[in-house]
């Protein structure tokens, strides 16, 4: 039986992304994983601030600027919420774009790689 989740801790297989999320979203980037084959890879996601980011992530541009939306209550998104200080592994579609709303600067590093 084939496991889709690598069992083994995070190694990282590409250059490290940088933006910083703000009050307007910035230019999204795209974070390339090398994992064609089967369309997802694992990206290492930090917000190294005091503040929250709502994580915009797309297959294209317009799409994860999009996501990069404030969640009100009642009301559902499709954003990544990134407490302040937290690192995160997820699973996504290999190749996406990122971006980041926060209520001031926040620095958001995305590592491609596989493992958890």
């Amino acid at each position: 039986m084939s496991n889709a989740a690598s069992q083994f801790a995070f190694q990282p297989l590409g250059p490290t992304a940088y933006f910083v999320a703000n009050a307007a979203p910035p230019t999204p980037l795209q974070v390339l994983v090398n994992e064609i084959t089967q369309g997802y890879g694992q990206y290492r996601i930090i917000n190294n601030s005091q503040y929250t980011v709502f994580l915009g992530v797309g297959a294209t541009a317009t799409q994860a600027t999009a996501r990069a939306a404030v969640i009100v209550a009642g009301t559902a998104q499709n954003t990544i919420v990134l407490v302040p200080g937290a690192v995160e592994i997820l699973r996504l579609s290999n190749n996406a774009f990122f971006t980041g709303l926060a209520s001031s600067p926040a620095d958001v590093y995305i590592t491609p790689g596989q493992g958890l």
